[in-house]
């Protein structure tokens, strides 16, 4: 591990010592100060068009302490799919309007590369060598460097710089690199049959790659095929990794952010590891000397712009809506049907994990005993439903129609959410956003109506979502 970043946990560490464990809390990422403008619309020679933008990009500091920022301009001259590399060059990361350097790098058809193609660079240094991963507008593809700044593109042994792709007509690209573990991890996004996921491939040698793995697509983003831009990731605390989404470009910039300890699913169709969004696009984090920085598309179209960034620690939980440690708050809950045990437990036969000492669990029946046959209908009292983001705290068995837990309105009956287990017994919270047609007295019903292994649902609690203020 690099003495930069131990001394960056470290500080990170001691100064939230004072806060929450790390069970109890998380961090959140947040522009901290004024944006500078890096990077312009560059003037392209007899490639020049009016409607050129610069799009996806990479920052990184060269081996003579330089700062370089090669982007991918589109909507140029230069044929094909319209697209090139331009590069600047900043004394300090922190200097406004780097010096223009000119192109850096146009696609090779006769490498396989399609005319025009080239797409988002990134770099990282290892071992002495600067390591590029580009997109081509097909495969996505490397090359090295010595000093940072003068690159040679990697041939294949076919004659081609093509590594991988998700395969003709998914458009594999945005990839970048982050080394986890000491195994390298590649993340893309490509869309198949209209679906924007994003993937990841691993390395030990930056070299030779492993099959793909989806590692996040659709939830609340949806998943249409552009809405997986720019996948990003960053370990901001050993072990704890955020994967940075982009959905859209422009003025209407939106990039979604996403915790999570396995840097291999960071949402699968679902978002309850999602922590933040905000109004960017195409975001790269940068540490340098401690210090995170962010780079993003200006909301324009015409530069790229670096602020500084921190990290907020926040409760994972907000506010309870059940007090599930009180006595008499336990006590108000109801069997309605069936032959259940009890309504609650304490039990430890598993790795529940709750917020609480107890909890509802459908199979508990004490003193580490368990039985997937019992079946039953749990109701809780009645209270104000507020339209706003709430999280539950859901575990056991997964089958949507028969074990699960649900959000009812009290006065018309209807449903406003169901949450089903992952057939783990490790807690997960699952949010739920309440608009304000659906407000007003509602209660939860946890049903079981299966008698098959993993036959039972827990529920651990109603929260308020804490990172509502991060969330629009």
């Amino acid at each position: 591990m690099r003495p930069e970043t131990i001394m960056l946990w470290l500080t990170l560490l001691f100064a939230n010592f004072a806060s929450s464990t790390a069970t109890e809390s998380i961090l959140v990422p947040v522009i901290d100060g004024p944006w500078w403008q890096v990077a312009g619309d560059p003037d392209l020679g007899p490639y020049t068009r009016e409607k050129q933008q610069p799009v996806d990009f990479g920052v990184w500091q060269a081996a003579d302490g330089t700062w370089q920022l090669w982007s991918c301009i589109r909507g140029t001259g230069c044929g094909g799919n319209t697209r090139l590399f331009y590069r600047w060059e900043g004394q300090n990361l922190t200097d406004e309007h780097w010096k223009p350097m000119g192109i850096a790098m146009e696609a090779q058809a006769e490498l396989g590369e399609t005319p025009g193609g080239l797409q988002a660079p990134h770099v990282v240094r290892h071992e002495g060598v600067y390591h590029m991963a580009y997109g081509d507008w097909v495969n996505i593809c490397f090359a090295i460097s010595k000093d940072g700044k003068e690159f040679e593109r990697v041939i294949q042994p076919d004659g081609k710089t093509g590594v991988f792709s998700e395969g003709p007509g998914c458009h594999s690209r945005d990839a970048m690199l982050i080394q986890i573990d000491g195994l390298w991890h590649c993340y893309y996004t490509a869309y198949l049959q209209d679906i924007g996921y994003g993937f990841c491939r691993t390395s030990r040698d930056l070299k030779t790659w492993g099959h793909s793995s989806v590692v996040s697509y659709g939830g609340r983003v949806g998943p249409g095929k552009f809405n997986n831009e720019c996948p990003h990731v960053v370990e901001a605390e050993p072990g704890v990794f955020y994967y940075f989404r982009t959905q859209f470009y422009g003025k209407q910039a939106r990039n979604w952010v996403y915790r999570s300890t396995n840097p291999l699913n960071f949402g699968i169709d679902e978002d309850s590891k999602l922590v933040r969004n905000w109004r960017l696009a195409a975001p790269e984090i940068v540490v340098h000397q401690g210090q995170y920085y962010i780079a993003a598309l200006r909301d324009d179209l015409k530069g790229i712009q670096i602020a500084k960034l921190k990290w907020v620690r926040t409760p994972q939980l907000g506010e309870s809506v059940f007090d599930f440690d009180s006595d008499e708050a336990r006590a108000a809950w109801t069997l309605k049907s069936g032959d259940l045990a009890s309504v609650f437990t304490n039990a430890n036969r598993s790795d529940f994990n709750p917020a609480t000492e107890y909890f509802i669990g459908t199979a508990e029946l004490g003193d580490g005993q368990f039985d997937d046959a019992r079946t039953g209908v749990i109701e809780s009292p009645v209270f104000a439903l507020q339209p706003k983001r709430y999280l539950l705290s859901v575990s056991g068995g997964k089958d949507v129609e028969k074990v699960y837990v649900a959000l009812i309105h009290a006065e018309t009956g209807k449903e406003i959410a169901r949450v089903t287990g992952e057939n783990r017994n490790a807690f997960q919270k699952y949010p739920v956003d309440v608009p304000a047609t659906a407000s007003g007295k509602a209660y939860v019903r946890i049903v079981d109506q299966a008698t098959a292994p993993w036959g039972h649902i827990n529920f651990g609690g109603m929260y308020e979502d804490s990172l509502s203020q991060y969330i629009e």
